[in-house]
């Protein structure tokens, strides 16, 4: 889940969710999207049956999902799948009316490669199949994979509804080269939000009219978020029973607070948005960590291996925990990712599963990796697989794909470790409307626009209202 996608947030009842995709169904509709009515049919079945047909949409990672789908195809002529890459499957509220047309249209592929922090709320609207009627007995398809990794795909009504397709989580970046010219040691990260702010401060640098042209650390670039300051103060912004949105607890006001602190001494948010822009209007070969315009970010572990290690090998780095609030607290970091889920209304329910369960296994990966290592050779680069949760698996994947290169082979190593450390978004049948209003909180403080305690208890109420619908149609 990548904190710098803001959607414009909108609440839906259960009939609005319906008439959303009802408008939209209808072939013209369909095609307009990009969705085909269904798969072509194949030939090659052994005794001329046609085979079982599958559509499969995911959002993120493409490249890798056709190359498992072309393995996949190859290997098991019986049941062919057709791979569309579909931006409705990520974050954001808008996605809900998005997605909802081909439900409604009953045009949803039968498996989804879905933002499993929206799982959630999609089982809210009875559109996942609960995957329990699968699992062996004793569950044994589940036993590599650590809980956080499979929390979020739960639904409130306790079932199991996905399998990850990626996890990860968030580390700190730092630039040895930038800390050694500052005078910091290039081997000591910060360790509290104290030291990074005071790195951030002396690793900057401004221009001739003052303003900053270098920056030690952005705290709305990369993987930054309030999320994981406000988790780190002891914050939240759900209650656990779902119900109660909490946005403006005093721990969160404290950790947005801070970030608008930091925001000021680095210059403020007009110089820094404008190097952000400037930032993103760039190829990710020239991303503003490897020409060491941004000393230190915090990060995916798979971006080392899909921007670092792919265009600047050579960069001198070192990665570790986020740092925490004050010395002596225990590491915390925050975990996102995908999961493989299946359509409700899919008539092709055990030919869906044997498909995910490929997918999220040795053989599947390994499809995957390989194709992002040749892409990443491709252009003189190095690849490093990210993490599956499994962490049997993920140990064995980083060996196979082990590039040499300490630096990069350490982010493997670091966020493996940290992975049992890190903490889900808060499990919410809003899902989209609670990220929606955490971002704009932030950028509304960050910006200035609002006070943090303002920005916070202004989409509190927003966010309140969408949980009270949302509830409304809950299973009893």
């Amino acid at each position: 889940m990548r904190p710098q996608r803001t959607s414009r947030s909108r609440t839906l009842s259960r009939r609005a969710f319906l008439a959303a995709g009802g408008a939209a169904v209808g072939g013209a509709a369909v095609a307009a999207c990009g969705w085909p009515a269904g798969a072509g049919s194949h030939t090659g079945v052994p005794g001329g049956r046609a085979p079982v047909a599958l559509e499969f949409w995911g959002g993120p990672n493409a490249e890798q999902r056709q190359d498992q789908v072309a393995a996949w195809n190859q290997a098991h002529p019986e049941t062919q799948v057709t791979f569309r890459a579909v931006p409705a499957v990520g974050q954001g509220a808008e996605a809900l009316q998005t997605f909802a047309a081909a439900v409604a249209g009953q045009t949803a592929p039968q498996v989804l490669d879905f933002d499993r922090f929206q799982v959630a709320t999609y089982v809210n609207w009875r559109v996942f199949r609960p995957l329990d009627g699968y699992l062996t007995r004793g569950r044994a398809e589940l036993e590599g994979f650590l809980p956080v990794a499979l929390d979020e795909a739960y639904g409130f009504d306790k079932r199991l509804y996905g399998l990850p397709s990626s996890v990860d989580n968030r580390l700190l970046y730092w630039n040895k080269a930038r800390f050694a010219e500052a005078g910091l040691d290039p081997e000591t990260p910060p360790a509290t939000w104290e030291t990074l702010k005071a790195y951030a401060l002396q690793l900057g640098r401004r221009d001739g009219a003052g303003r900053p042209d270098r920056l030690g650390f952005h705290p709305q670039a990369g993987q930054a978020s309030l999320h994981l300051f406000a988790w780190q103060n002891g914050g939240g912004f759900q209650a656990p029973d779902g119900k109660t949105a909490t946005l403006g607890l005093a721990p969160n006001v404290a950790a947005l607070r801070w970030m608008t602190d930091l925001v000021d001494d680095l210059g403020g948010w007009p110089s820094l948005r404008a190097l952000q822009e400037q930032w993103t209007s760039r190829p990710s070969a020239q991303h503003p960590f490897l020409s060491g315009e941004l000393a230190m970010q915090l990060h995916l572990p798979d971006w080392a291996g899909v921007v670092l290690g792919r265009y600047s090998p050579e960069t001198a780095f070192g990665v570790a925990a986020p740092p925490v609030r004050r010395g002596g607290d225990p590491p915390l970091t925050w975990s996102g990712g995908y999961s493989y889920v299946m359509s409700r209304e899919t008539k092709h329910g055990d030919d869906a599963w044997e498909l995910i369960k490929w997918l999220v296994g040795e053989g599947g990966c390994g499809v995957a990796y390989d194709g992002e290592l040749s892409r990443a050779r491709a252009v003189g680069g190095v690849y490093l697989p990210g993490l599956t949760g499994q962490p049997a698996l993920d140990a064995k994947m980083f060996a196979r794909y082990r590039t040499g290169l300490p630096a990069v082979d350490a982010v493997a190593e670091v966020a493996l470790r940290l992975l049992p450390r890190a903490r889900t978004r808060e499990r919410s049948i809003a899902a989209a409307d609670l990220w929606d209003g955490v971002l704009r909180a932030q950028g509304a403080a960050l910006s200035g626009q609002n006070d943090p305690q303002q920005a916070l208890e202004g989409n509190n109420a927003l966010v309140q209202r969408a949980l009270d619908q949302a509830w409304v149609f809950a299973p009893r």
